[in-house]
């Protein structure tokens, strides 16, 4: 886990059902297909899927999810207040989405993967502020909007530096895009 306050961890834990933890660690270190399926879809339930939402490593209808996803975020972008010394960011992060969302279709998974991370970053702390980069953020995401809270979970457990498979990039950048696209 991303909290290293052992308080904070355990205060989280207080709020979250166990196998919301479960799905999260298991995606973290699965290896095989099959069980980096079944975890990517509880945690895609968790996010509001009514369905399994992998099948064997891609959404059903992707397209529309990246559609669905790049106007929400936009909006959500163009709609967040921010102070005037956050203004650049705010334009930086409308321009890194773009190319994120141009880019899905010619990078590698990886590439996407970390891009998808500093734009969930930049866009967490232009809704928060420095509030985003405390160690106790997460917790109070959880009181304040428990859907986001776990959300900002998962995001807090995928790693910044790792050696996944191409497959394993792209699911987790679809989860995320995924609660984005419907939050």
């Amino acid at each position: 886990m991303v909290e290293s306050n052992t308080t904070v961890q355990n205060s989280i834990q207080d709020l979250v059902d166990p196998k919301i933890y479960e799905a999260i660690s298991t995606f973290i270190a699965a290896d095989d297909k099959q069980t980096l399926v079944a975890a990517a879809n509880v945690i895609a339930g968790v996010f509001g899927s009514e369905e399994p939402f992998f099948s064997s490593g891609a959404p059903k209808n992707h397209e529309k999810l990246i559609t669905s996803f790049h106007k929400n975020l936009m909006l959500l972008i163009q709609k967040t207040w921010v102070e005037s010394s956050d203004a650049e960011l705010k334009e930086q992060v409308l321009f890194q989405l773009e190319e994120f969302c141009g880019g899905l279709r010619t990078k590698s998974w990886k590439e996407s993967y970390l891009s998808f991370l500093e734009i969930l970053d930049n866009v967490v702390y232009l809704m928060f502020g420095s509030q985003s980069k405390s160690n106790d953020f997460t917790e109070y995401a959880m009181r304040i909007d428990p859907e986001f809270g776990i959300f900002w979970l998962y995001c807090q457990n995928l790693p910044r530096e790792s050696s996944w498979p191409d497959a394993k990039y792209r699911i987790a950048v679809f989860l995320g895009m995924y609660f984005l696209a419907n939050y």
